[in-house]
């Protein structure tokens, strides 16, 4: 038998399921080797109760899982971002939060968390705007702060921080998102449950929950692109006019 040099202590990985992959498998004729799922898979099957070991093992095999489909939503942000991308950075208003919310939105999607993404982004957007407007002198009125993202974006609008494509963009997250975060009935329109049903016919889904995966998943990416035109374009503080 070969000899192997024991793997020191600072290149331990604290969250490998060792229990499960440090096994000794006995090389015999004509019997293929297990992979490392597979003996996962056979080792979770056997476990009695929930431990350390058993939810590392149960996420070692998700990430194996998901890898290609998280690369490729980690590409498609990065194709939205990257019309945007400077070397020096962007001037964001309304404070570190909206780039906290911001890189949430992102790395949500990239989890295939579609809802938190748009939440995320809806939120940053918010900010943005309202970071803006208090650039102002004069506010556009006494409960402004109260405001959510359509008084703002209509606001932004008529000081000219924000073209008209951007307001009727962000009037659509504000929508999508109404129908997500505030209780509707079913049949209301926009709803995530009612447009899935509408796209049936025409989707590739299989099941009834990639149905509206698909549909929260462009949702999702919709809320991106706007929230990136918004706090990495040629918007927003940019064009603020102090009087």
């Amino acid at each position: 038998m070969p000899f192997r040099y024991p793997r020191s202590v600072e290149h331990v990985d604290p969250t490998r399921p060792s229990l499960a992959l440090d096994q000794l498998q006995l090389a015999l004729e004509g019997v293929p080797p297990l992979s490392a799922e597979e003996r996962l898979e056979r080792w979770l099957a056997d476990q009695p109760e929930e431990t350390a070991q058993v939810h590392a093992a149960f996420l070692y095999l998700r990430d194996a899982n998901t890898r290609s489909a998280r690369a490729q939503r980690w590409a498609d942000w990065r194709a939205v971002q990257a019309p945007y991308d400077r070397a020096w950075g962007w001037l964001v208003p309304g404070g570190t939060e909206v780039v906290w919310l911001y890189d949430e939105a992102g790395l949500a999607y990239v989890d295939g968390l579609f809802l938190a993404t748009l939440l995320c982004a809806h939120a940053a957007c918010e900010r943005v705007l309202a970071g803006c407007l208090q650039m102002y002198p004069e506010q556009p009125d006494k409960n402004w702060l109260r405001w959510g993202l359509g008084p703002l974006a209509k606001s932004a609008f008529e000081r000219d921080l924000i073209d008209s494509a951007l307001r009727d963009d962000l009037a659509q997250v504000t929508e999508v998102r109404k129908v997500s975060a505030h209780f509707k009935p079913p049949l209301t329109p926009n709803t995530v449950m009612l447009r899935a049903f509408e796209r049936a016919e025409t989707s590739t889904a299989q099941s009834d929950d990639e149905l509206l995966d698909e549909v929260l998943q462009d949702d999702a990416m919709f809320a991106l692109k706007v929230a990136t035109k918004l706090i990495r374009g040629n918007q927003g503080l940019s064009r603020v006019r102090l009087y």
